[in-house]
């Protein structure tokens, strides 16, 4: 049973967004099977302790992203997820039902970021406008000046703000609108394992590598500190799953 803490329609969405991830995770895990029917609205609100309104909803939003399919009076099907589903559905496969991280979905999002970043990089070298280097270049000044001043969420803001900066300088919008998910990906993983993202003389100097790459124009001075640094964040959430594994 769900928890129905918010009052009306806020407590409506909420209970329909929360349905609707436990479904979704069912679905992908294989739990409800590809072309079989789902068990119906009477059964969900049931089990989930709500009303079928919110049940109702919570399927809309399956529909809409093409995990089910509804039959009026024939039931709810069950789609084939990796053909229908998108990164609509990254937030909630980044967690299991009982809250915690889902390790190999978060090893397929890291492994996908590097390559996503390193076409990005590439891209945003060679692309890039004056007033975009201008920006690219302030924002890693900002982040030399603050590293070991201020609380980590400061260089963890400055960073994705980096990222997204060199993103727009690809002048490629589908690259755009994945690294938005990403980023609030990468900014919940950040809290939740509260990691320090630059603590060392070497990442200074990492940084002022990349803010030359891009004032030359050095694709591959580029692809190479930005390699680095993703291989140290991985080997930092590496490490902290290990930790998890321990306790």
């Amino acid at each position: 049973m769900l928890s129905k803490k918010k009052p009306g329609g806020a407590r409506r969405k909420t209970l329909s967004r929360d349905i609707a991830e436990v479904l979704t995770r069912r679905i992908t895990s294989g739990q409800y099977e590809v072309g079989t029917k789902m068990p119906t609205e009477r059964l969900l609100s049931i089990e989930f302790g709500v009303n079928r309104h919110a049940v109702r909803e919570a399927l809309k939003r399956l529909e809409a992203i093409g995990l089910i399919r509804i039959k009026h009076g024939a039931g709810i099907f069950i789609e084939r997820a990796n053909l229908t589903a998108g990164i609509e559905i990254f937030d909630t496969l980044l967690t299991n039902e009982d809250g915690s991280v889902n390790k190999a979905f978060l090893r397929d999002v890291l492994e996908f970021r590097r390559q996503m970043i390193m076409i990005i990089a590439r891209l945003a070298v060679r692309r890039r406008k004056p007033r975009e280097l201008g920006r690219i270049c302030r924002l890693i000044d900002d982040l030399i000046f603050v590293q070991g001043k201020y609380e980590s969420d400061e260089e963890a803001r400055i960073t994705i703000d980096l990222f997204e900066a060199m993103t727009a300088a690809t002048h490629n919008q589908v690259y755009m609108l994945i690294h938005n998910t990403l980023s609030r990906i990468f900014w919940h993983l950040r809290n939740t394992f509260d990691l320090v993202l630059f603590y060392s003389e070497e990442d200074l100097v990492m940084m002022k590598q990349l803010r030359e790459a891009f004032e030359f124009s050095n694709v591959e001075q580029a692809e190479e500190v930005v390699s680095r640094y993703l291989t140290y964040l991985e080997k930092a959430f590496q490490e902290h799953l290990q930790g998890v594994d321990a306790e």
